[in-house]
């Protein structure tokens, strides 16, 4: 959302609302704080706090928008109630929906996933970044015509300042991100297990299976650790002294990682899911079986001998202009330019 709204800036007026953390530098017309907790139970709270609701509907009131769009949090109460107030109003709610499956393995998502349907029908317009999900949102009733598919646009320009060509590459193999149980953790260290002169990293918070966390601990000398939140330059340097980035995932909706390991020349090898069977082959990346640690070994020789592309047409600095596009047919107003 972030680079979005930096490309969005030089073309129109914008407002953001966003959770009283966010610390970003940006130049809109105002910014109104949603008010969050120390923990996810006050969160939730003022989440569903109608003081707190009724206080965003009078900020929106204030800005008189054109358009509202929406790009997280479409299942929480606190978006539905105010998606209800759009639609009596008659302001055009566009909803980007990130994740048009529910990942398996988390409950808070399944949730997320069934409330979210109210806020989708409540949308004037829907934009997912795939074409592969449309069909899946037709099922769920939403008209095709208020169906806008522009695709996940780069994350690298976040990284740009750390690219150094003093970072050496060393022999690493490396799974990037948070560790949840869809991402195939598993079958990156059955890999790494398999294959040898290579360090297989793994880096990214979340909670890793006590198995695996005794297979990887048991092998230092096949595995190195990195299981918590990483800064920007932490995760520069962490793909520039990689040789291949895995995402053994066994389901998908779509990710930032292939883009951001092309811009830093490091081959994908993704499992044939979600988004990916896209956005892999446009990196000149390879695509494995999911679920199958064979096809996944085979596809890391593969893509040792690959060189990625990386798309700068996937940036928000192209991309812009497609939701511009957006916005003016879901609002029905004309740009001046």
């Amino acid at each position: 959302m972030y680079l979005l709204t930096k490309e969005l800036v030089r073309h129109e007026e914008i407002f953001l609302i966003v959770p009283d953390y966010f610390d970003k530098q940006i130049d809109v017309k105002g910014i109104v704080k949603i008010r969050t907790g120390e923990n996810k139970f006050s969160t939730f709270l003022s989440f569903i706090n109608p003081l707190e609701n009724l206080r965003l509907i009078k900020e929106i009131k204030k800005i008189n928008p054109d358009l509202v769009h929406l790009f997280f949090g479409e299942g929480y109460p606190q978006m539905i109630f105010i998606s209800l107030w759009l639609k009596l109003a008659k302001i055009p709610l566009v909803v980007t929906l990130h994740d048009p499956e529910i990942h398996p393995g988390n409950l808070i998502e399944r949730i997320n996933g069934i409330l979210r349907i109210f806020t989708l029908k409540l949308a004037s317009a829907v934009h997912i970044h795939s074409k592969i999900f449309k069909e899946k949102l037709e099922k769920l009733g939403i008209q095709k015509e208020n169906i806008f598919i522009i695709p996940h646009g780069s994350f690298a320009p976040l990284f740009s300042p750390y690219k150094s060509g003093e970072i050496k590459k060393e022999n690493n193999i490396l799974f990037f991100g948070r560790i949840e149980k869809y991402k195939g953790l598993e079958y990156f260290v059955e890999a790494g297990l398999r294959i040898d002169g290579f360090k297989f990293v793994i880096a990214g918070p979340g909670k890793i299976p006590e198995n695996l966390l005794k297979v990887i601990k048991e092998n230092p000398q096949k595995f190195e650790l990195k299981n918590k939140f990483l800064s920007y330059k932490e995760i520069a340097e962490l793909f520039q002294k990689s040789k291949v980035c895995v995402l053994p995932y066994i389901q998908a909706t779509q990710s930032s990682i292939p883009l951001i390991s092309a811009y830093f020349n490091v081959p994908v090898v993704a499992t044939k899911v979600g988004a990916f069977v896209e956005d892999v082959p446009l990196v000149n990346g390879v695509l494995v079986e999911p679920g199958n640690v064979d096809s996944l070994v085979k596809g890391i020789f593969e893509a040792l001998n690959k060189k990625p592309v990386y798309p700068s047409e996937r940036e928000f600095k192209n991309l812009v202009f497609e939701f511009l596009k957006m916005y003016c047919k879901v609002s029905g107003k004309v740009r001046d330019n």
